[in-house]
C-alpha cells in the first residue's frame, strides 16, 4: 500500500500567478530574476525571508520554471560544511547549465547553518556570493539569523503571512481537486486557525478529510497554533506599552531563554530611554530591575532551580515596562546584544586557551577548569623562562600558535621558532609517548639526587634513623605508569597459603637507612629499571610503623 501523497505538495504552485497572497514580494522576486536575463546585477543573490509555510520554497522553484533555469537546491536535511557547499554551489555558480541557460541554486533554511555539521557554512556562502555568475536565492524564516556580511550581499524581500481571505480559494480549489465537499464555515475555520500558513491549512484540511467526504465546522477540532514572537516585536511592547502583563505575555512566545532576554533588554534599555526627551533616572530604574533580575539568573545556574527563572523574568520585563516615567514614542532600531558579538570575535582565542588548558590538566591530573584557572599563569611565567621554554613545549605538546599564546606574542619570532623547533627535535629524541624529564617527579630507588627536607619527612615519616638530607631515588619511570596503588602484601600472602609454599624472609639489614629503604620497596615492590619484582613474605610491622601505615 503507497502512502498518501501530502496535498501541501500535491498543490504546490506550479508558476509565480499561482503564488497565494504576497503580490508585492513576488513581483520584487521576478523583477530580480529579470535582470539576470540581461547582465549580472549588482546584487547576485536574493534573500528570501518570513515565516515557515508562506510560500517562500516554492516561490523560488515556481521562478524556475517561469524562466526556465535549473534549480539546483540545498535545504536542512543536506551537510552544508564549507566543503560541501563550495563542491555542489560554488561550481554550479560558476558554469552554465548542459542547454546554455541559467541555475537557479536555492538554499534553504539559510538562517539554520551553524554548528559543527556545518562548520565553515557562511563564510563559503559568502565566498560564493561575491563571485557567482548564476543567480542565488537564499530562504530564510529569521532573517538576522544571517551574518552581516551576506545581509548587505543580498536584496531583502519579505514574504508576509497569508491573510485568511487569500487561504479561503486556495482551499477550494484543493476541496475541488479532491472531490471533496467542504461547508464555508468549515474552510473559514481551518483558514483563521492557520494563523497565516498556508501549508499548514492544506494540512489540517487533509486531515479533516480523512475518511470522509463532507467537512462540517464541527468536525474542526484544529486548536490556535503557537505562533513563534518576533525578538523585535516583544521589544517593541516591553519599551512602548504601558502594560506591564502585556509586555509579559509577549515574551511567552519568544524563542528567547531568560539568560538571552536580558542581554536584549540590557543593549536596548538606554538606548530607548535616552532618546529625545529623555530621562535617566528612568534607566536607572530600569537597570535596577535588571540587576535583581540577574541575581535570580545567577541563582539558576549556581542551583540548577529552573524555577526561579519566572521571578526572573518578570523583574526584567515588568520592571523594565513600569520604570519609563512618560512614554516613548518614535521608531528605534533594537540592536542584538553587542556582548554576543565580541564572543563571536573572541571565540577562537577562546578555544585555545581552553585547548593549552586541556594539555596542562592531562600533565597535573587536574581538570580543565582547574588548570585553566590556576595553572595556566605557572606555565606561562615558565614558558617566558628559556630554562623551562623548551620543556614546557615538548612536554605539552604545544602547536606554535599555542605558544604565542602562552607566552603573550602577537607574531611568531625567531626566538618562539627555535623554541618549537627545539621542542620538536627533544619529542623526537625521547619519543611521542615519553615525557621529558622537567615533568617526571622523582620516584624512590636508582639514581641518587638531592631532595629538600620537607619532601624527605613526609616521605619517610614514622621511620626512625634516616637521614633527611640524602635519599635514595629510583631513576624516572615511562609515562604510562602515573598512579600507584598501596599494595600491603595481602595478595603475596593469600598466593603462598594458597600454594603450600612457604616464602624466604627477607634477611633485615643492620643499617638504619637500608632498613627504611627495605620497607619503602616492600610498600611498593618496583626494581630500579622500573619492572615489578614479586614479593616476599612481608615482616610483621611494629606498632609504631603499623601505625604510620593504617592510621591516615
Amino acid at each position: 500500500m503507497t502512502a498518501a501523497i501530502e496535498w501541501a505538495e500535491k498543490y504546490r504552485p506550479r508558476t509565480l500567478a499561482d503564488v497565494v497572497g504576497n503580490k508585492k514580494a513576488v513581483h520584487d522576486f521576478r523583477s530580480w530574476a529579470e535582470e539576470w536575463l540581461v547582465g549580472t546585477p549588482e546584487k547576485r543573490a536574493v534573500i528570501l525571508h518570513g515565516s515557515a509555510g508562506i510560500g517562500k520554497t516554492s516561490s523560488a522553484h515556481a521562478l524556475a520554471r517561469d524562466f526556465g533555469w535549473e534549480a539546483i537546491e540545498l535545504n536542512a536535511s543536506d551537510q552544508r560544511t564549507a566543503g560541501v557547499i563550495e563542491k555542489v554551489a560554488g561550481s554550479a555558480a560558476s558554469m552554465n547549465s548542459l542547454y546554455g541557460g541559467k541555475r537557479l541554486i536555492i538554499l534553504d533554511e539559510a538562517d539554520n547553518i551553524h554548528g559543527s555539521s556545518d562548520r565553515g557554512g557562511m563564510r563559503a556562502v559568502s565566498g560564493i556570493i561575491k563571485n557567482t555568475q548564476q543567480p542565488i536565492v537564499l530562504i530564510a524564516n529569521d532573517l538576522y539569523g544571517l551574518t552581516p556580511t551576506i545581509r548587505n550581499l543580498c536584496l531583502e524581500i519579505k514574504f508576509q503571512g497569508v491573510q485568511s481571505r487569500s487561504i479561503v480559494p486556495a482551499l477550494r480549489r484543493v476541496c475541488d481537486g479532491e472531490g471533496l465537499q467542504c461547508s464555508p464555515e468549515a474552510v473559514l475555520k481551518i483558514a483563521e486557525n492557520a494563523g497565516g500558513d498556508l501549508r499548514s491549512a492544506v494540512n489540517d484540511l487533509q486531515a479533516a478529510a480523512s475518511g470522509r467526504k463532507l467537512i462540517e465546522a464541527e468536525d474542526i477540532s484544529t486548536g490556535e497554533r503557537d505562533v513563534k514572537e518576533n525578538i523585535f516585536k516583544a521589544m517593541q511592547k516591553i519599551f512602548k506599552s504601558t502594560d506591564p502583563k502585556k509586555a509579559l505575555e509577549a515574551t511567552y512566545g519568544l524563542d528567547e531563554s531568560p539568560e538571552d532576554l536580558v542581554h536584549w533588554i540590557d543593549e536596548n534599555l538606554p538606548v530607548q530611554y535616552a532618546g529625545e526627551g529623555g530621562d535617566l533616572e528612568d534607566i536607572r530604574t530600569g537597570y535596577s530591575y535588571l540587576s535583581k533580575a540577574d541575581l535570580y539568573l545567577g541563582r539558576v545556574k549556581k542551583r540548577q532551580n529552573y524555577r526561579m527563572w519566572r521571578y526572573a523574568s518578570t523583574l526584567m520585563v515588568c520592571g523594565t515596562s513600569l520604570a519609563k516615567s512618560k512614554p516613548y514614542r518614535g521608531f528605534i532600531k533594537y540592536q542584538q546584544p553587542s556582548v554576543w558579538r565580541r564572543l563571536g570575535q573572541t571565540r577562537a582565542t577562546r578555544n585555545m586557551r581552553d585547548n593549552i588548558a586541556s594539555k596542562i590538566g592531562d600533565h597535573c591530573l587536574e581538570s580543565m577548569h582547574y588548570s585553566r584557572s590556576n595553572l595556566l599563569g605557572l606555565y606561562s611565567r615558565m614558558a617566558n623562562d628559556e630554562a623551562y621554554a623548551v620543556d614546557v613545549t615538548a612536554g605539552l605538546g604545544l602547536e606554535l600558535e599555542e605558544l604565542m599564546y602562552l607566552t603573550g606574542s602577537k607574531k611568531a619570532s625567531k626566538k618562539l621558532q627555535k623554541i618549537y623547533d627545539d621542542a620538536r627535535e627533544l619529542q623526537t629524541a625521547t619519543g611521542a609517548l615519553e615525557e621529558p624529564e622537567f615533568f617526571k617527579p622523582p620516584v624512590a630507588g636508582g639514581n641518587k639526587q638531592k631532595t629538600p627536607d620537607f619532601f624527605a619527612e613526609a616521605e619517610l615519616s614514622g621511620k626512625e634513623g634516616v637521614s633527611s638530607e640524602t635519599i635514595e631515588t629510583k631513576a624516572p619511570v615511562s609515562s604510562d605508569r602515573k598512579q600507584r596503588t598501596l599494595n600491603f602484601g595481602l595478595d603475596s600472602i593469600q598466593d603462598s597459603v594458597q600454594d603450600g609454599e612457604e616464602k624466604p624472609s627477607k634477611i633485615e639489614s643492620e643499617d638504619p637507612a637500608e632498613e627504611a629503604q627495605e620497607e619503602k620497596l616492600a610498600l611498593d615492590p618496583v626494581s630500579a629499571d622500573g619492572v615489578a619484582k614479586p614479593r616476599g613474605e612481608p615482616k610483621k610491622p611494629d606498632k609504631k610503623t603499623q601505625k604510620t601505615l593504617f592510621d591516615f
